[in-house]
């Protein structure tokens, strides 16, 4: 048997769209995972393993093959952890007509099937939409950031069985609602602002970059406030 679910995979500050294949077929039960993961995907089968059995799902009786496509792009992170789980349940349940194709689906597991937050959800979010899905199923804490999408029905999933409910048609998750515009306006408010910075075009540009893309950075130059100011950290006189 054969099901497919829809998730992404992040690059940079940009999502790729990633389907994701299960099947279930003959030998001793196991887990193969395929399509170039990284360490962290491929130590999701045994979180994954772990969580169906302690939600009280079936498991599968044979070899499981989970292909991610397509195969020539690296899949990194353990935000495939829920759609993993949910196209294995899926095997032996009855889900609505449908369901699968019509959402995307990210998250981390954790052993006992509650779901983790995950990074880069609003470029997910971006690209689940602009692949077409009506609906995508996020962690709780990243619902908020995922509703600011306009277009794309956003729920909070807490565990997994809050995924496999709403598949089923049980479920009694609203989609998430945000006021976008109050939102944008709360979060604009900053004791400083890089309008108070003149000039330096490129190491605003850079900083730009490096919080979009989750990056460190180092800025190294002459310290204008005075060294033995209170207000510097740590209160100590350098000279």
């Amino acid at each position: 048997m054969l099901t497919r679910i829809h998730s992404g995979a992040l690059h940079g500050v940009d999502a790729l769209s990633i389907e994701i294949e299960v099947n279930e077929g003959n030998g001793d039960p196991s887990i193969v995972i395929v399509g170039l993961p990284d360490v962290a995907v491929k130590e999701s089968r045994d979180r994954v393993w772990t969580a169906i059995g302690n939600m009280a799902y079936l498991k599968p009786k044979g070899r499981t093959t989970i292909n991610l496509a397509p195969a020539d792009v690296r899949k990194e992170g353990p935000s495939f952890d829920l759609p993993i789980a949910v196209g294995i349940v899926a095997l032996n349940e009855n889900l609505k007509d449908g369901a699968l194709e019509q959402c995307a689906i990210v998250g981390e597991l954790a052993l006992d099937g509650r779901v983790r937050p995950v990074k880069g959800i609003l470029s997910l979010t971006l690209e689940a939409k602009a692949a077409g899905r009506k609906a995508i199923f996020v962690p709780a804490e990243n619902a908020r950031e995922a509703s600011l999408v306009e277009g794309i029905y956003v729920y909070a999933i807490r565990n997994l069985r809050d995924a496999i409910d709403l598949l089923k048609g049980k479920g009694n998750i609203l989609p998430e609602k945000i006021d976008r515009q109050g939102f944008f306006k709360q979060q604009s408010r900053y004791e400083i602002d890089f309008s108070d910075v003149k000039g330096q075009t490129h190491v605003k540009r850079a900083l730009e970059v490096a919080v979009a893309g989750g990056h460190n950075a180092l800025m190294i130059g002459p310290q204008l406030a005075n060294p033995c100011s209170p207000n510097v950290w740590p209160p100590s006189c350098r000279r």
